[in-house]
């Protein structure tokens, strides 16, 4: 990787350099992505960490601003760039997407240059923050219409790329440890499949940021910056041999949602965990559980429409990076 395309040049050693990238969109206007890069001791490692790929999701934002002010360079062997606010159109929006083109910008890395509003975005992002990165930190929430247990993962994968997401997954510390599966367009599923370890994290959701969500996300970044050797005291960190997966239960129809179980509760196969009712009051559908396991996630808005996400479900399985540890 060439890092001098990637302004790692303007390296000047403990300072804390903010600019903002400006992309270029139609009609002579454009959007303004805001960067902050701390240097450390030492230009490397790189730790990158990107907040706010959707608009609606809050914690990682507040969490990245706070943690800009408080991260001393003087102590930091290495660069941290933050990008609290990836995706500046869909935050306007109070959105998880950009209005101006509807497209998920977690569902399209690397971009295109030449694209969309929120391909550009993506474009940029890769170029000017993430592309030569040692690691990636993907923070994200439930956004307004669901709720979340805190969740700290890696892609499914058992090779070296993901064993170093996977331990720092674990060096992240949220409660739950988690495995996402391979997802292309993805932010994370993209840095793998440039050899970059990416770490994916979700807490909370609402459309809010509580002050015990923000230090979650504040203290597992110091915790991962530690086990990569730079913050002190070090971090070691082992392999765990199990993580928890998740299976999307959705809506089989619309109407108004009649929630039976709540976040965090444990459920047992084929319990009604949902039912959906039309207006005059009659039962549409039902959502039952196709095994044990606990809700990682729920919805929060009491209506839904057909296909839309309204529980995680989820269970513990073997760690494929465990074995290779």
């Amino acid at each position: 990787m060439n890092r001098a395309l990637y302004g790692v040049e303007r390296f000047v050693r403990n300072t804390v350099q903010r600019a903002t990238v400006g992309i270029p969109l139609a009609e002579e206007t454009k959007v303004e992505i805001p960067l902050t890069r701390i240097y450390g001791q030492s230009p490397e490692p790189k730790v990158v960490i990107v907040s706010g790929v959707h608009g609606d999701e809050l914690v990682g934002p507040h969490a990245l601003i706070e943690l800009a002010q408080v991260l001393d360079p003087g102590e930091l062997r290495g660069t941290v760039v933050l990008a609290p606010s990836a995706n500046p159109l869909a935050f306007a929006a109070g959105l998880r997407k950009a209005p101006e083109d509807d497209l998920d910008l977690n569902r399209i890395f690397s971009g295109k240059r030449g694209g969309s509003a929120t391909e550009r975005i993506a474009s940029t992002l890769v170029r000017e923050a993430i592309g030569d990165a040692d690691i990636v930190i993907d923070l994200h929430s439930a956004g307004r219409e669901g709720d979340l247990l805190p969740l700290s993962g890696f892609r499914e994968a058992s090779d070296g790329c993901a064993r170093r997401s996977a331990l720092a997954a674990a060096a992240f510390g949220l409660e739950h440890y988690w495995m996402m599966r391979w997802a292309p367009g993805t932010l994370s599923t993209w840095a793998n499949e440039q050899g970059i370890p990416a770490v994916g994290c979700e807490v909370g959701g609402r459309g809010m940021a509580t002050r015990e969500q923000i230090d979650l996300y504040k203290d597992g970044i110091r915790r991962c910056l530690r086990h990569l050797g730079m913050l002190d005291p070090p971090l070691e960190v082992a392999m765990p041999p199990k993580v928890w997966t998740q299976e999307h239960l959705t809506a089989p129809c619309g109407g108004l949602l009649e929630l039976l179980v709540g976040l965090g509760d444990e459920v047992q196969s084929g319990e009604t965990l949902a039912r959906v009712r039309h207006l005059n009051g009659s039962v549409r559908g039902e959502i039952t559980a196709p095994h044990c396991g606990t809700i990682m996630y729920t919805r929060v808005l009491h209506s839904v429409a057909e296909g839309e996400n309204v529980f995680w479900l989820g269970r513990k399985e073997d760690n494929p990076c465990y074995s290779s540890s």
